[in-house]
Protein backbone atom coordinates (compact mmCIF):
# COMPACT_ATOMS: atom_id res chain seq x y z
CA UNK A 1 0.00 0.00 0.00
CA UNK A 2 1.58 3.25 -1.03
CA UNK A 3 2.20 5.40 2.14
CA UNK A 4 0.60 9.31 1.70
CA UNK A 5 4.24 10.70 2.73
CA UNK A 6 5.70 8.55 -0.05
CA UNK A 7 8.50 10.67 -2.07
CA UNK A 8 8.06 13.90 -0.22
CA UNK A 9 11.40 15.65 1.37
CA UNK A 10 10.33 16.80 5.29
CA UNK A 11 13.07 19.70 5.98
CA UNK A 12 13.45 20.44 9.86
CA UNK A 13 15.82 22.70 11.53
CA UNK A 14 17.56 21.06 14.79
CA UNK A 15 18.86 23.91 17.37
CA UNK A 16 19.49 25.57 13.70
CA UNK A 17 21.28 22.41 12.36
CA UNK A 18 19.73 21.85 9.02
CA UNK A 19 18.15 17.69 8.78
CA UNK A 20 16.16 17.01 5.38
CA UNK A 21 14.50 13.94 5.42
CA UNK A 22 13.25 11.79 2.41
CA UNK A 23 10.93 9.33 1.96
CA UNK A 24 12.23 6.71 -0.35
CA UNK A 25 9.12 4.40 0.36
CA UNK A 26 6.38 3.83 3.06
CA UNK A 27 9.74 1.67 4.88
CA UNK A 28 13.07 4.23 4.05
CA UNK A 29 13.70 7.08 4.42
CA UNK A 30 17.13 9.16 4.45
CA UNK A 31 17.86 11.89 6.52
CA UNK A 32 20.57 14.43 5.25
CA UNK A 33 22.17 16.47 8.01
CA UNK A 34 24.35 19.51 6.87
CA UNK A 35 26.95 20.53 9.48
CA UNK A 36 28.39 24.06 9.92
CA UNK A 37 31.90 24.53 12.08
CA UNK A 38 29.33 26.68 14.52
CA UNK A 39 27.58 23.02 14.96
CA UNK A 40 30.57 21.18 16.12
CA UNK A 41 33.35 23.84 16.74
CA UNK A 42 32.82 24.34 20.57
CA UNK A 43 33.11 20.58 21.24
CA UNK A 44 35.91 20.15 18.97
CA UNK A 45 38.52 22.71 20.93
CA UNK A 46 37.41 21.33 23.69
CA UNK A 47 38.16 17.97 22.90
CA UNK A 48 41.75 19.09 22.10
CA UNK A 49 42.20 21.05 25.33
CA UNK A 50 40.66 17.97 27.55
CA UNK A 51 43.61 15.73 25.29
CA UNK A 52 46.22 18.06 25.57
CA UNK A 53 45.81 18.23 29.63
CA UNK A 54 46.54 13.93 29.34
CA UNK A 55 48.81 14.05 26.27
CA UNK A 56 52.03 12.32 27.00
CA UNK A 57 54.46 13.15 24.12
CA UNK A 58 58.21 12.91 25.12
CA UNK A 59 60.37 15.79 25.12
CA UNK A 60 56.95 17.67 26.46
CA UNK A 61 55.86 18.02 30.30
CA UNK A 62 52.40 16.88 30.73
CA UNK A 63 49.95 19.47 30.11
CA UNK A 64 52.06 21.83 27.87
CA UNK A 65 52.08 19.87 24.59
CA UNK A 66 51.53 22.79 21.88
CA UNK A 67 47.65 22.71 20.68
CA UNK A 68 49.03 22.98 17.26
CA UNK A 69 51.35 19.67 17.54
CA UNK A 70 48.01 17.96 19.01
CA UNK A 71 46.28 19.00 16.01
CA UNK A 72 48.80 17.78 13.92
CA UNK A 73 48.50 14.54 15.32
CA UNK A 74 45.48 14.10 16.52
CA UNK A 75 42.98 16.35 15.33
CA UNK A 76 41.43 14.47 12.54
CA UNK A 77 40.69 11.34 15.07
CA UNK A 78 39.34 13.96 18.00
CA UNK A 79 37.53 15.89 15.00
CA UNK A 80 35.72 12.78 13.72
CA UNK A 81 34.97 11.55 16.92
CA UNK A 82 33.24 14.75 17.52
CA UNK A 83 31.18 15.03 14.79
CA UNK A 84 30.01 11.68 15.04
CA UNK A 85 28.80 12.65 18.49
CA UNK A 86 26.90 15.57 17.16
CA UNK A 87 25.28 13.67 14.85
CA UNK A 88 24.47 10.78 16.61
CA UNK A 89 22.39 13.01 19.33
CA UNK A 90 21.29 15.37 16.30
CA UNK A 91 19.67 11.94 14.70
CA UNK A 92 18.13 10.25 17.39
CA UNK A 93 16.63 13.96 18.91
CA UNK A 94 15.05 14.37 15.24
CA UNK A 95 14.01 10.47 15.30
CA UNK A 96 12.15 11.68 19.29
CA UNK A 97 10.85 15.12 18.03
CA UNK A 98 9.55 13.79 14.68
CA UNK A 99 7.78 10.60 16.32
CA UNK A 100 9.53 8.19 14.08
CA UNK A 101 9.30 4.58 14.46
CA UNK A 102 12.61 3.11 13.07
CA UNK A 103 13.47 -0.24 12.98
CA UNK A 104 17.56 -1.24 13.69
CA UNK A 105 19.64 1.61 13.92
CA UNK A 106 20.15 4.64 11.29
CA UNK A 107 23.06 3.62 8.82
CA UNK A 108 25.54 5.85 6.89
CA UNK A 109 24.90 5.93 3.41
CA UNK A 110 27.76 4.75 1.24
CA UNK A 111 28.00 7.19 -1.70
CA UNK A 112 30.64 9.07 -3.50
CA UNK A 113 30.24 12.33 -2.97
CA UNK A 114 32.60 14.20 -0.40
CA UNK A 115 31.19 14.46 3.45
CA UNK A 116 33.93 17.27 3.52
CA UNK A 117 36.70 18.51 4.00
CA UNK A 118 38.64 17.21 7.02
CA UNK A 119 42.41 19.01 6.89
CA UNK A 120 40.60 22.27 6.36
CA UNK A 121 37.29 21.49 8.54
CA UNK A 122 33.88 23.74 7.65
CA UNK A 123 30.74 22.33 6.19
CA UNK A 124 30.01 18.61 6.43
CA UNK A 125 27.09 16.80 4.79
CA UNK A 126 26.08 13.74 5.67
CA UNK A 127 23.10 11.28 4.87
CA UNK A 128 21.94 8.27 7.21
CA UNK A 129 19.31 5.44 6.19
CA UNK A 130 16.76 5.10 8.10
CA UNK A 131 14.71 1.42 8.12
CA UNK A 132 10.56 2.24 8.94
CA UNK A 133 8.42 0.51 10.97
CA UNK A 134 5.39 -0.83 9.07
CA UNK A 135 1.83 0.58 9.36
CA UNK A 136 -0.79 -2.31 10.04
CA UNK A 137 -4.35 -2.99 11.27
CA UNK A 138 -5.03 -5.44 14.16
CA UNK A 139 -9.01 -5.74 14.16
CA UNK A 140 -8.82 -7.86 16.97
CA UNK A 141 -12.49 -8.65 17.29
CA UNK A 142 -14.94 -12.02 17.76
CA UNK A 143 -14.40 -12.09 14.03
CA UNK A 144 -10.80 -13.28 14.62
CA UNK A 145 -10.66 -17.17 15.67
CA UNK A 146 -7.97 -19.14 17.52
CA UNK A 147 -7.78 -22.68 18.28
CA UNK A 148 -6.86 -23.20 22.20
CA UNK A 149 -5.95 -27.11 22.39
CA UNK A 150 -6.81 -28.54 25.85
CA UNK A 151 -6.08 -32.71 27.18
CA UNK A 152 -9.79 -34.26 27.18
CA UNK A 153 -9.20 -35.24 30.89
CA UNK A 154 -11.30 -39.06 30.43
CA UNK A 155 -11.80 -41.99 32.19
CA UNK A 156 -9.11 -43.51 30.30
CA UNK A 157 -6.23 -40.51 31.46
CA UNK A 158 -7.45 -40.26 35.21
CA UNK A 159 -7.60 -44.34 35.29
CA UNK A 160 -4.02 -44.00 34.39
CA UNK A 161 -3.13 -40.98 36.95
CA UNK A 162 -4.76 -43.21 39.84
CA UNK A 163 -2.76 -46.21 38.91
CA UNK A 164 0.68 -44.38 38.57
CA UNK A 165 0.15 -42.80 42.09
CA UNK A 166 -1.01 -46.17 43.58
CA UNK A 167 1.99 -47.44 42.59
CA UNK A 168 4.26 -44.66 43.47
CA UNK A 169 3.52 -45.81 47.28
CA UNK A 170 3.57 -49.44 46.46
CA UNK A 171 5.56 -52.09 47.23
CA UNK A 172 8.44 -54.11 44.97
CA UNK A 173 8.47 -57.73 44.63
CA UNK A 174 10.45 -59.70 42.55
CA UNK A 175 7.67 -62.01 40.38
CA UNK A 176 8.98 -65.33 37.95
CA UNK A 177 7.87 -64.18 35.00
CA UNK A 178 7.97 -60.96 33.67
CA UNK A 179 4.58 -59.06 32.28
CA UNK A 180 4.48 -55.58 30.32
CA UNK A 181 4.58 -53.40 33.13
CA UNK A 182 7.16 -54.56 35.02
CA UNK A 183 11.19 -53.70 35.00
CA UNK A 184 14.06 -56.09 33.91
CA UNK A 185 17.41 -56.15 35.58
CA UNK A 186 19.69 -56.86 32.97
CA UNK A 187 23.10 -57.36 31.68
CA UNK A 188 23.35 -56.16 27.94
CA UNK A 189 26.81 -57.47 25.84
CA UNK A 190 27.53 -56.38 22.18
CA UNK A 191 27.35 -59.05 19.72
CA UNK A 192 29.77 -59.72 16.37
CA UNK A 193 27.78 -60.30 13.18
CA UNK A 194 27.59 -64.35 13.61
CA UNK A 195 25.62 -63.42 16.97
CA UNK A 196 28.78 -64.62 19.09
CA UNK A 197 29.87 -62.22 22.16
CA UNK A 198 32.01 -59.63 20.67
CA UNK A 199 36.11 -59.81 22.20
CA UNK A 200 36.60 -56.25 23.72
CA UNK A 201 33.27 -54.64 23.49
CA UNK A 202 30.94 -52.80 25.01
CA UNK A 203 28.90 -54.17 28.05
CA UNK A 204 26.93 -53.21 30.62
CA UNK A 205 24.35 -53.93 33.72
CA UNK A 206 21.38 -51.70 33.60
CA UNK A 207 17.35 -51.51 34.11
CA UNK A 208 14.72 -51.95 31.80
CA UNK A 209 11.06 -50.77 32.17
CA UNK A 210 9.35 -53.18 29.96
CA UNK A 211 6.10 -50.36 29.48
CA UNK A 212 8.34 -47.38 28.26
CA UNK A 213 9.04 -49.48 25.77
CA UNK A 214 7.77 -47.97 22.08
CA UNK A 215 8.88 -50.42 19.54
CA UNK A 216 5.78 -52.80 20.38
CA UNK A 217 7.98 -56.12 19.05
CA UNK A 218 10.63 -55.61 20.87
CA UNK A 219 8.34 -55.06 24.37
CA UNK A 220 6.51 -57.93 23.20
CA UNK A 221 9.53 -60.30 23.54
CA UNK A 222 10.38 -58.97 26.94
CA UNK A 223 7.00 -60.23 28.27
CA UNK A 224 7.26 -63.74 29.48
CA UNK A 225 10.67 -63.93 30.81
CA UNK A 226 12.50 -65.29 33.80
CA UNK A 227 15.80 -65.17 35.52
CA UNK A 228 18.87 -66.30 33.21
CA UNK A 229 16.45 -65.97 30.09
CA UNK A 230 18.53 -65.02 27.51
CA UNK A 231 17.31 -62.79 24.48
CA UNK A 232 18.82 -60.56 21.42
CA UNK A 233 17.64 -56.97 20.79
CA UNK A 234 18.71 -53.87 18.66
CA UNK A 235 19.80 -51.64 21.79
CA UNK A 236 18.09 -48.47 19.20
CA UNK A 237 14.59 -50.43 20.11
CA UNK A 238 15.02 -49.84 23.65
CA UNK A 239 15.06 -46.38 23.82
CA UNK A 240 15.14 -43.62 20.53
CA UNK A 241 16.48 -41.59 23.05
CA UNK A 242 20.59 -41.15 22.49
CA UNK A 243 21.23 -40.06 25.62
CA UNK A 244 19.03 -42.14 28.06
CA UNK A 245 20.65 -45.19 25.62
CA UNK A 246 24.34 -43.42 26.23
CA UNK A 247 23.43 -44.13 29.98
CA UNK A 248 22.37 -47.61 29.93
CA UNK A 249 25.50 -48.70 27.46
CA UNK A 250 27.94 -47.08 30.11
CA UNK A 251 29.43 -44.74 26.60
CA UNK A 252 28.95 -41.25 25.03
CA UNK A 253 26.30 -39.55 23.03
CA UNK A 254 28.90 -39.78 20.15
CA UNK A 255 28.83 -43.32 20.53
CA UNK A 256 25.14 -44.29 20.35
CA UNK A 257 24.81 -42.43 16.69
CA UNK A 258 27.65 -44.76 15.49
CA UNK A 259 26.07 -48.11 17.48
CA UNK A 260 25.16 -50.67 14.74
CA UNK A 261 25.50 -54.17 16.58
CA UNK A 262 23.13 -56.14 18.34
CA UNK A 263 23.37 -56.89 21.65
CA UNK A 264 22.81 -60.03 24.14
CA UNK A 265 20.43 -59.49 27.11
CA UNK A 266 20.32 -61.63 30.18
CA UNK A 267 17.96 -61.53 32.94
CA UNK A 268 19.15 -61.41 35.99
CA UNK A 269 15.83 -60.42 38.07
CA UNK A 270 12.47 -59.58 37.56
CA UNK A 271 11.02 -56.92 39.06
CA UNK A 272 7.68 -54.93 39.40
CA UNK A 273 6.05 -52.58 41.41
CA UNK A 274 2.87 -53.77 43.31
CA UNK A 275 0.07 -50.62 43.39
CA UNK A 276 -0.83 -49.64 46.54
CA UNK A 277 -4.60 -50.60 47.56
CA UNK A 278 -6.88 -47.21 47.16
CA UNK A 279 -7.52 -47.18 51.07
CA UNK A 280 -7.24 -43.91 53.70
CA UNK A 281 -3.72 -44.95 54.24
CA UNK A 282 -2.72 -43.79 50.55
CA UNK A 283 -5.37 -40.81 50.52
CA UNK A 284 -3.53 -39.35 53.36
CA UNK A 285 -0.04 -39.71 51.98
CA UNK A 286 -1.36 -38.72 48.40
CA UNK A 287 -3.05 -35.65 49.36
CA UNK A 288 -3.28 -35.07 53.33
CA UNK A 289 -4.58 -36.51 56.22
CA UNK A 290 -8.53 -36.13 55.77
CA UNK A 291 -8.70 -34.16 53.00
CA UNK A 292 -9.67 -37.48 50.57
CA UNK A 293 -11.86 -40.43 52.42
CA UNK A 294 -13.15 -42.63 49.15
CA UNK A 295 -12.07 -43.47 45.32
CA UNK A 296 -14.60 -41.04 44.35
CA UNK A 297 -13.67 -38.07 45.69
CA UNK A 298 -9.53 -39.56 45.06
CA UNK A 299 -11.27 -39.62 41.05
CA UNK A 300 -12.59 -36.10 40.93
CA UNK A 301 -9.16 -35.04 42.67
CA UNK A 302 -7.13 -36.40 40.34
CA UNK A 303 -9.58 -35.06 37.18
CA UNK A 304 -9.31 -31.64 38.99
CA UNK A 305 -5.65 -31.52 39.56
CA UNK A 306 -5.20 -33.25 35.95
CA UNK A 307 -7.10 -30.27 34.12
CA UNK A 308 -5.08 -27.81 36.26
CA UNK A 309 -1.76 -29.02 35.05
CA UNK A 310 -2.35 -29.31 31.90
CA UNK A 311 -4.00 -25.80 31.52
CA UNK A 312 -0.65 -24.24 31.78
CA UNK A 313 0.46 -26.37 29.21
CA UNK A 314 -2.67 -25.83 26.82
CA UNK A 315 -2.37 -21.69 28.26
CA UNK A 316 1.92 -22.07 26.87
CA UNK A 317 0.79 -23.69 23.46
CA UNK A 318 -1.84 -21.30 22.69
CA UNK A 319 0.64 -18.50 23.11
CA UNK A 320 3.09 -20.25 20.65
CA UNK A 321 0.48 -21.13 18.53
CA UNK A 322 -1.31 -17.53 18.66
CA UNK A 323 1.90 -15.58 17.84
CA UNK A 324 2.63 -17.82 14.94
CA UNK A 325 -0.99 -17.21 14.02
CA UNK A 326 -1.06 -13.65 14.22
CA UNK A 327 1.74 -13.14 12.80
CA UNK A 328 0.92 -15.04 9.38
CA UNK A 329 -1.90 -12.98 9.45
CA UNK A 330 -1.24 -9.65 9.45
CA UNK A 331 2.01 -10.13 7.96
CA UNK A 332 3.52 -6.75 8.63
CA UNK A 333 6.09 -5.67 5.69
CA UNK A 334 9.36 -4.96 6.64
CA UNK A 335 12.16 -2.88 5.06
CA UNK A 336 14.07 -6.31 4.56
CA UNK A 337 17.19 -4.97 2.28
CA UNK A 338 18.18 -1.96 5.14
CA UNK A 339 17.55 -4.88 8.07
CA UNK A 340 19.90 -7.16 6.49
CA UNK A 341 22.54 -4.64 5.86
CA UNK A 342 22.51 -3.54 9.08
CA UNK A 343 22.59 -7.42 10.58
CA UNK A 344 25.17 -7.05 8.53
CA UNK A 345 27.09 -4.14 9.52
CA UNK A 346 26.44 -4.80 13.43
CA UNK A 347 27.49 -8.00 13.75
CA UNK A 348 30.49 -8.98 15.73
CA UNK A 349 31.92 -11.19 13.48
CA UNK A 350 31.40 -11.15 8.93
CA UNK A 351 28.56 -12.89 7.74
CA UNK A 352 28.38 -14.39 4.44
CA UNK A 353 25.24 -13.11 2.14
CA UNK A 354 23.96 -17.15 2.32
CA UNK A 355 24.09 -17.39 6.10
CA UNK A 356 21.99 -14.52 6.59
CA UNK A 357 19.49 -14.91 3.78
CA UNK A 358 18.98 -18.27 5.58
CA UNK A 359 18.63 -17.14 9.13
CA UNK A 360 16.91 -13.84 8.37
CA UNK A 361 13.60 -15.62 8.30
CA UNK A 362 13.70 -16.37 11.65
CA UNK A 363 14.72 -12.74 12.51
CA UNK A 364 12.28 -11.09 10.82
CA UNK A 365 9.79 -13.82 12.05
CA UNK A 366 10.60 -12.22 15.60
CA UNK A 367 10.60 -8.40 14.49
CA UNK A 368 7.17 -8.78 13.14
CA UNK A 369 5.54 -10.37 16.13
CA UNK A 370 7.33 -8.10 18.26
CA UNK A 371 6.32 -4.95 16.38
CA UNK A 372 2.32 -6.58 16.63
CA UNK A 373 3.03 -7.06 20.78
CA UNK A 374 4.04 -3.62 21.19
CA UNK A 375 1.18 -2.12 19.11
CA UNK A 376 -1.51 -4.19 21.25
CA UNK A 377 0.34 -2.97 24.46
CA UNK A 378 -0.27 0.43 23.26
CA UNK A 379 -3.49 0.42 21.60
CA UNK A 380 -4.52 -1.18 25.19
CA UNK A 381 -2.40 0.85 27.41
CA UNK A 382 -0.97 -2.36 28.80
CA UNK A 383 1.09 -1.67 32.08
CA UNK A 384 3.51 -4.27 33.73
CA UNK A 385 3.82 -2.97 37.18
CA UNK A 386 6.66 -3.87 40.04
CA UNK A 387 3.55 -5.32 42.07
CA UNK A 388 3.12 -7.85 39.04
CA UNK A 389 6.46 -8.55 38.48
CA UNK A 390 7.41 -9.28 42.49
CA UNK A 391 3.77 -11.42 42.54
CA UNK A 392 5.07 -13.38 39.76
CA UNK A 393 8.49 -14.23 41.17
CA UNK A 394 7.10 -14.95 44.37
CA UNK A 395 4.56 -17.52 43.41
CA UNK A 396 7.18 -19.14 41.08
CA UNK A 397 10.21 -19.19 44.12
CA UNK A 398 6.67 -20.36 46.13
CA UNK A 399 6.19 -22.99 43.77
CA UNK A 400 9.97 -24.25 43.43
CA UNK A 401 10.48 -24.87 47.08
CA UNK A 402 7.54 -26.54 47.39
CA UNK A 403 8.57 -29.17 45.20
CA UNK A 404 11.25 -29.91 48.09
CA UNK A 405 8.84 -29.75 50.48
CA UNK A 406 9.41 -25.93 51.75
CA UNK A 407 7.10 -23.51 52.39
CA UNK A 408 8.68 -19.93 52.79
CA UNK A 409 7.40 -17.31 54.74
CA UNK A 410 6.03 -14.00 52.48
CA UNK A 411 9.33 -12.32 54.29
CA UNK A 412 12.01 -15.01 52.09
CA UNK A 413 9.75 -14.68 49.55
CA UNK A 414 9.82 -10.92 49.29
CA UNK A 415 13.74 -10.59 49.68
CA UNK A 416 14.20 -13.87 47.02
CA UNK A 417 11.97 -11.93 44.47
CA UNK A 418 14.26 -8.38 44.75
CA UNK A 419 17.27 -10.55 44.44
CA UNK A 420 15.79 -11.44 41.34
CA UNK A 421 14.36 -8.08 39.85
CA UNK A 422 18.17 -6.71 40.78
CA UNK A 423 19.75 -8.68 37.87
CA UNK A 424 18.82 -6.46 35.14
CA UNK A 425 18.75 -9.69 32.42
CA UNK A 426 16.16 -11.36 35.04
CA UNK A 427 13.98 -8.69 35.59
CA UNK A 428 14.03 -8.26 31.75
CA UNK A 429 12.98 -11.53 31.60
CA UNK A 430 10.29 -11.53 34.22
CA UNK A 431 8.55 -8.27 32.14
CA UNK A 432 8.99 -9.95 29.13
CA UNK A 433 6.88 -12.75 29.63
CA UNK A 434 4.30 -10.92 31.83
CA UNK A 435 3.56 -8.22 28.82
CA UNK A 436 3.03 -10.99 26.38
CA UNK A 437 0.66 -12.97 29.34
CA UNK A 438 -0.99 -9.71 29.07
CA UNK A 439 -1.12 -9.50 25.58
CA UNK A 440 -2.46 -13.20 25.34
CA UNK A 441 -5.27 -12.67 28.11
CA UNK A 442 -6.39 -9.44 25.89
CA UNK A 443 -6.37 -11.35 22.69
CA UNK A 444 -8.36 -14.02 24.25
CA UNK A 445 -11.26 -11.73 26.09
CA UNK A 446 -11.25 -9.98 22.60
CA UNK A 447 -11.70 -12.45 20.42
CA UNK A 448 -13.12 -15.81 19.49
CA UNK A 449 -11.39 -19.12 21.35
CA UNK A 450 -12.08 -22.11 19.81
CA UNK A 451 -11.69 -24.83 22.35
CA UNK A 452 -10.92 -28.22 20.96
CA UNK A 453 -10.05 -31.23 23.38
CA UNK A 454 -7.11 -33.89 22.42
CA UNK A 455 -6.26 -37.24 23.63
CA UNK A 456 -3.21 -36.85 26.16
CA UNK A 457 -0.84 -38.69 23.74
CA UNK A 458 -1.74 -36.05 20.52
CA UNK A 459 -1.26 -33.20 22.66
CA UNK A 460 1.73 -34.03 23.68
CA UNK A 461 3.04 -34.66 19.83
CA UNK A 462 1.61 -31.14 19.51
CA UNK A 463 3.13 -29.65 22.49
CA UNK A 464 6.68 -30.96 20.89
CA UNK A 465 6.63 -30.10 17.19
Amino acid sequence: MANENQGIIHRHFLSNMNIVQNNIDALNAELTIQLEAKDYSDRYEKALKDYKKKANIPGFRPGHVPTSLIKQRFGKSLLAEEINNVLQDAIYTYINEQKLNVLGNPLPKNTDEEVGNWDNPGDFKFIYELGLAPEFDLNLNESQSFDYYKVDVNQELIDRQMKDLARRYGKLSSPEVSEAEDMLMVGLAELNADGSVKEGGITSKTTVTIEYIKDEATKKSLVGLKANDVVTVNPHDLSSNHEDLAQMLGVTHNDVHELASSFQMTVNEVRRMEAAELNQELFDKLFGEGTISSEAEMRERVKADLEKMFARDSDWMFKREFVKEIVARVNPTLPDAFLKRWIAMTNEKPIAEDVLDAEYPNYSGGLRWQLIENKIIRENEIKVTVEDAMAHVKNLMSERYAQYGMNLEEEQLNDLAKKTLANREEAQNVYDFLYEDKVVALVKSKCTIVEKPLGYDEFVHRVQH
